[in-house]
C-alpha cells in the first residue's frame, strides 16, 4: 500500500488511540475526532474500519521488516545482529510510544481472524529469523554449540516485551528507564551467556 501523508497522519492517531484507550476506542467517530476532521472526510482516505486495520497490521510489517533491513547487512556478526534488530525496535517504540501496540496483537486483532493469522505468520517470521541469526553464531564459533536457540529466541522476545511493558508503565516518570539503554543491557546479557568464549 502505498501511504498518503493524510493516511499516515490517520494511523498515528488510530495507534495512540488504541494504545490510550483500548481497540474498542477505535470507532470512525473516535478517529475522525482525534484527527480533526469530519467522518465523510476519513472515509476518502480509507474506506472502512477493516482497511484501517488491515493498514495498522502492514504498519506492524513495516517496522518489522524495517529492523530486518538495519540488522542484517552483508558480513555483520551474528552477535551485532541481534543487537541492531533489538534496538531498531526500542528506537522505533522511544520515537513513537504508540507502537507498543505491536507487541500485543492478540488483543489488537482477536476479533478478524485473518488479521491474526497475518500476524501470527509476522511473529513466526521474527522468532525463525531470531533462530537463524542464532544458528549463524554458533556457526561462526561466537555462540556456545550446546545452545537451544528456540529457548534463547523466546528469552530474547520474551525479555523486550518485558522492558517494553515496564518502559511503558514508567514512562512521563521521574524514575522512566531509557528503553534503548535497557533493551542495549538486556541483549549484552544474553550475549554473555550465550557467547562461546
Amino acid at each position: 500500500m502505498n501511504t498518503t501523508e493524510r493516511q499516515k497522519d490517520i494511523l498515528k492517531a488510530a495507534f495512540t488511540l488504541i494504545a490510550d484507550l483500548g481497540i474498542q476506542e477505535l470507532t470512525i467517530k473516535n478517529l475522525a475526532k482525534a484527527v480533526g476532521v469530519s467522518e465523510p472526510a476519513l472515509y476518502r482516505h480509507f474506506d472502512s474500519k477493516a482497511s484501517i486495520l488491515l493498514a495498522i497490521a502492514d504498519e506492524i510489517f513495516s517496522i518489522r521488516n524495517q529492523a530486518w533491513r538495519n540488522a542484517l547487512t552483508e558480513n555483520t556478526p551474528a552477535a551485532e545482529c541481534l543487537k541492531r534488530f533489538f534496538l531498531s525496535q526500542a528506537q522505533s517504540f522511544e520515537s513513537m510510544p504508540s507502537l507498543v501496540i505491536v507487541l500485543y496483537p492478540d488483543m489488537l486483532f482477536k476479533q478478524d481472524p485473518l488479521l491474526l493469522e497475518r500476524i501470527n505468520r509476522m511473529i513466526k517470521e521474527t522468532k525463525d529469523g531470531i533462530r537463524k541469526i542464532l544458528y549463524t553464531g554458533i556457526e561462526e564459533g561466537s555462540f556456545r554449540k550446546d545452545l537451544d536457540a528456540d529457548a534463547v529466541a523466546v528469552m530474547l522476545i520474551g525479555g523486550f516485551r518485558v522492558l517494553v511493558s515496564e518502559w511503558q508503565i514508567t514512562s512521563g516518570h521521574s524514575e522512566s528507564l531509557s528503553l534503548v539503554n535497557a533493551t542495549r543491557g538486556h541483549i549484552h546479557s544474553v550475549l554473555r551467556l550465550i557467547s562461546a568464549a
